[in-house]
């Protein structure tokens, strides 16, 4: 990070400790305290982000989009702390080699994933199960395979093959994790 970026982002943190020095105030002040504090949180959040993605979208026209799938991403991890908690932080783009198939295709994966989340919110109630999250990646999965491979059935044998060897790494390393704290 430049000491230009260190400059700003410093400057941020005292915006934001600022903001929500007053927030808490205004909670500490109010007798109707849960309530108004959780609108008007609501209110500055929203009011911070729509901000920050019309600033970004003048300073690199198209950013928005990614800047709201960011936080849309961020959110379904619970934040920077959830983000944190899971042993690191989202795939950003600028962060990739063009040879780095590692990066890149968690990027991808983290852009399904959150494609897949907000598609399944929108459905109706009943809808929304983990359940109907495996079947739009099936759906996914028979679409792609049928439309760009001819042997479909031998790549999905070896994708297979493949999720089960990410699984059984992922296992291992959550049991390090453990032995390790």
């Amino acid at each position: 990070m430049s000491k230009l970026d260190e400059k700003i982002f410093a400057e941020q943190q005292e915006i934001m400790f600022e903001a929500l020095t007053q927030m808490a105030k205004l909670a500490e002040n109010n007798t109707n305290a849960s309530s108004n504090f959780l609108l008007l949180s609501k209110i500055l959040v929203i009011g911070v982000m729509s901000n920050a993605a019309d600033l970004a979208e003048l300073t690199n026209p198209g950013a928005s989009h990614m800047f709201y799938s960011e936080i849309e991403a961020a959110a379904r991890n619970r934040g920077v702390e959830g983000i944190a908690q899971a042993g690191g932080q989202m795939t950003e783009l600028a962060d990739i080699a063009p040879d780095d198939m590692t990066k890149a295709m968690n990027y991808v994966g983290e852009k399904l994933s959150t494609t897949l989340f907000k598609a399944t919110c929108e459905l109706p109630s009943t809808l929304r199960t983990e359940e109907m999250m495996l079947r739009g990646v099936e759906a996914l999965m028979s679409n792609l395979l049928h439309q760009k491979f001819s042997n479909a059935h031998e790549i999905l044998d070896s994708f297979c093959e493949h999720v089960h060897c990410s699984i059984d790494d992922l296992e291992e390393r959550v049991r390090v994790k453990e032995v390790l704290q």
